[in-house]
């Protein structure tokens, strides 16, 4: 089967570029400087891009179980986000419920992260445990 996903170097330059991103955002958190739309711009980019990069490159063994660790835990991503987006729509409104939606164009990317991260943790952790037995 073929696959669509990033060289495995590629994940290197996501998380330096995710890094990035995470810090001017911040910045524009802290400093109030919302209106500045070129730190803006590179915080949004910066996490966004380097979020799919992180996450969207090939493991150095990608086989079966690494892909049906990343299938389900984007799965999970996409059910925690939209109930998430669901519960927020009913009890976040007006200009609120704005910054609810700009803080959803990552939460989604970030789940997936978290949740995969963890899945794959966990993978090596037990390879690991069986080795020692």
């Amino acid at each position: 089967m073929k696959t669509i996903l990033f060289p495995h170097g590629f994940q290197k330059w996501g998380w330096c570029i995710f890094a990035v991103g995470v810090m001017a955002g911040i910045y524009v958190l802290v400093t109030d400087y919302g209106t500045g739309p070129l730190v803006n711009n590179i915080a949004i980019i910066g996490t966004v891009s380097g979020a799919i990069l992180a996450t969207c490159s090939q493991e150095k063994i990608e086989d079966e179980m690494v892909r049906q660790i990343r299938l389900n835990s984007l799965l999970v991503a996409l059910y925690v986000n939209y109930a998430v987006l669901i519960v927020c729509s009913l009890l976040v409104y007006d200009l609120d419920f704005l910054s609810v939606m700009m803080y959803n164009m990552f939460t989604m990317l970030l789940i997936f992260m978290v949740v995969f991260r963890y899945r794959m943790w966990r993978l090596n952790k037990e390879a690991k445990d069986e080795e020692q037995d």
